[in-house]
């Protein structure tokens, strides 16, 4: 699991904001395996943390620019959307 960086956003509210021109959303890699989605999202935007959210945990509810939930399947399959914050 991620060591997770201090909540980042400046004066952002949302994830256009937080892109800045930038990927921040990752909707084909609903479906692929852990290992490579996570890959996909660091390589995108390697100022980011990926967290992964294994069957029944869920991500804090404060929005980070700096942070993206990867949630998985007991299988290791990304089960969500990614998207930053």
């Amino acid at each position: 699991m991620a060591t997770l960086s201090p909540c980042a956003s400046g004066t952002c509210t949302d994830v256009v904001c937080c892109a800045h021109g930038h990927k921040f959303r990752w909707p084909e890699l609903f479906g692929k395996k852990q290992a490579e989605a996570q890959a996909t999202i660091q390589r995108d935007k390697p100022d980011v943390t990926v967290v992964i959210l294994s069957p029944g945990r869920v991500g804090l509810h404060d929005f980070c620019c700096n942070r993206v939930y990867l949630a998985v399947d007991g299988s290791g399959n990304v089960t969500n959307r990614p998207t930053v914050g």
